[in-house]
């Protein structure tokens, strides 16, 4: 018994002296972000990957309200902003992406997530920016 204690504790030890942090994500990893407006929401996480790239992940785009008007989102960076996915499903449907990569090449510093509801005057909502650590 003692000498498994001893063992948890150098093993302990080395892992601080290493700098190792067992279950720790990577800080460019798991960055949640959301967003609402009247009748629709979005929510994913952004994984940094690099300078200049990103990858969305578990995106949920909802329909909240019964109102015959599709919903979407798209992601912005500053000086560029991202194609529309979109939620034409209807009343209370969600639409899922495991996975959506992103890219520019001149970097990309920070990035923010805008969800509208399309109507004659869009009615949109952004998240707080994400801030690129590669950058």
């Amino acid at each position: 018994m003692k000498k498994r204690g001893i063992t948890a504790v150098v093993a302990g030890l080395a892992a601080m002296v290493l700098g190792f942090t067992p279950g720790t994500a990577n800080a460019a990893d798991n960055d949640p972000r959301s967003a609402s407006t009247t009748g629709a929401s979005v929510s994913l996480t952004v994984d940094w990957t690099g300078s200049d790239s990103f990858t969305l992940r578990n995106v949920k785009l909802s329909d909240t309200s019964c109102d015959a008007h599709p919903v979407y989102f798209y992601v912005t960076v500053p000086g560029f902003q991202f194609p529309n996915h979109w939620n034409s499903s209807g009343c209370g449907t969600t639409t899922t992406w495991s996975s959506l990569p992103g890219s520019e090449d001149s970097g990309i510093h920070s990035l923010w997530v805008t969800v509208c509801r399309d109507t004659t005057f869009d009615n949109c909502s952004s998240s707080s920016a994400s801030l690129n650590p590669y950058s």
